[in-house]
């Protein structure tokens, strides 16, 4: 295990505890989430167990057992009786298939005329009953077969066409999937299919701009605000790799980290990183500090039970808010890093001074007009040097020989990030002296010895 996955820290016992990120990267692993990827391009994340069944709906179900020990990112079949075989990728054997299946094909798709599902010769009874045939992880090729040749319009088909029409059959008749590590990456793309408004339509290159621009790394402090449920968090973890802190500011009791739960992290670990304090704590420091008397030794051992651990529980919960204002009040941060809906322009002038100087402030949001508010405020403050606006986008292309065009379906965008460098301006006025101001008089007193008397 990598040093980086180390850290102690001290409870309220004054125990020194390890923390470690036990999660396998490598193979898949029981007591783990994992997202698994469908052919019809849908997302499921679940929990792997040594003994359950996990379903996928219409594409069957399995034993979980049966897919632990494999490495992330392999693909399986599902078979009958629960069990599985691995194939080499959601696509295997689509090649062989093609060359079987489109051996006459058309130059263009002039040739079709669009009359609907009559042109497919196998009914929806007759898949059916295809259906209820045969053992169920053969029968899915089977189906798609009879409706290619069934199909009075397939050969009039461009090879592109036919490939297209493939494709969309196997990925709604075969019965595959694929299993993947929850990273970032993941995360994030679950819950933009699940929700994107509470990922603030975030993609996954601004979210990658964020991180490079904020420059985390192991080791660093960073102030953040995140109300993604977390997924900004936990980039910042990965790359922190149990290094550091984070104090992550909240508008309620507790911050919203559920996202956090797909990434299998142990209480212990996310303790040892994670710090938290609301806005009322980061107003008002001294009027929230917890004042907090320990209890003699004598005292303590007589608490039974429930007291016992209310007590610690509370001692706990002092040390955890007093650490954590200490830490705002001292400030020094290597970063702030922003994804909230609230107003910045109020609430940035709270924060600013804690970030030290020359080190990065970086904020992301779906609109543009406000990161605007902000720069402009930023560029009277002169406490942000060189405020700028970017969007990054990724726009996948779909290619065939000699044609190239984006997809049609792609979303629109993925917000805006703002960028600058905190500094420290000087209150005093600033006086340029030196070899110039000599030259100058040095240039008026003989400009004025040449000039004649008049007479």
């Amino acid at each position: 295990m990598d040093d980086g996955e180390l850290r102690r820290f001290n409870t309220a016992e004054g125990v020194s505890e390890v923390a470690r990120d036990h999660r396998n990267r490598h193979v898949i692993s029981a007591g783990q989430h994992a997202m698994i990827r469908l052919p019809s391009a849908g997302l499921k994340m679940v929990k792997l167990k040594e003994k359950g069944v996990i379903s996928l709906g219409k594409y069957g179900s399995f034993q979980s057992a049966n897919i632990l020990g494999y490495p992330w990112g392999s693909s399986f079949e599902v078979l009958d009786n629960h069990e599985v075989k691995q194939i080499s990728s959601l696509s295997e054997e689509i090649e062989l298939t093609r060359d079987d299946l489109t051996q006459i094909f058309a130059e263009n798709n002039q040739n079709i005329i669009n009359v609907g599902a009559e042109i497919q010769g196998l009914s929806l009874p007759e898949i059916t009953e295809l259906k209820k045939s045969g053992p169920s992880s053969k029968i899915g090729q089977q189906i798609i077969e009879k409706m290619i040749a069934s199909h009075d319009g397939f050969d009039k088909k461009t090879v592109y066409s036919q490939q297209k029409y493939l494709k969309r059959k196997q990925q709604k008749y075969l019965r595959r999937f694929t299993v993947e590590f929850v990273g970032v990456n993941e995360l994030l793309e679950y819950h933009q299919d699940k929700d994107m408004v509470k990922m603030l339509d975030m993609s996954m290159e601004s979210l990658g701009l964020m991180m490079s621009y904020a420059n985390v790394q192991p080791g660093g402090r960073y102030l953040v605000l995140d109300d993604t449920t977390g997924v900004v968090t936990y980039a910042l973890m990965e790359r922190m790799a149990g290094e550091g802190e984070i104090l992550l500011v909240h508008e309620n009791e507790y911050p919203n980290l559920s996202a956090l739960q797909y990434a299998d992290y142990s209480e212990a670990y996310k303790r040892s990183v994670i710090r938290t304090i609301d806005w009322l704590q980061v107003v008002e420091p001294e009027e929230s500090r917890i004042q907090w008397v320990d209890y003699s030794e004598t005292e303590i051992a007589e608490l039974k039970g429930s007291k016992r651990t209310q007590y610690f529980r509370r001692k706990q919960r002092a040390h955890d808010v007093n650490y954590a204002i200490d830490m705002m009040k001292n400030g020094g941060f290597d970063a702030l890093i922003c994804a909230t809906t609230l107003y910045l322009p109020t609430l940035l002038p709270y924060v600013l001074d804690q970030v030290g100087g020359s080190n990065p402030i970086v904020i992301y949001n779906q609109h543009k007009e406000l990161l605007m508010q902000v720069q402009n405020m930023f560029t009277s403050d002169k406490r942000v040097l060189a405020p700028s606006l970017f969007e990054s986008r990724v726009v996948p292309f779909q290619t065939v020989p000699g044609k190239m065009h984006p997809l049609m379906t792609m979303r629109g965008y993925g917000g805006y990030v703002l960028w600058g460098t905190k500094v420290i301006p000087n209150s005093d006025d600033i006086v340029a002296v030196g070899r110039g101001i000599l030259k100058r008089k040095r240039d008026s007193s003989e400009s004025k010895e040449s000039t004649p008397a008049n007479a």
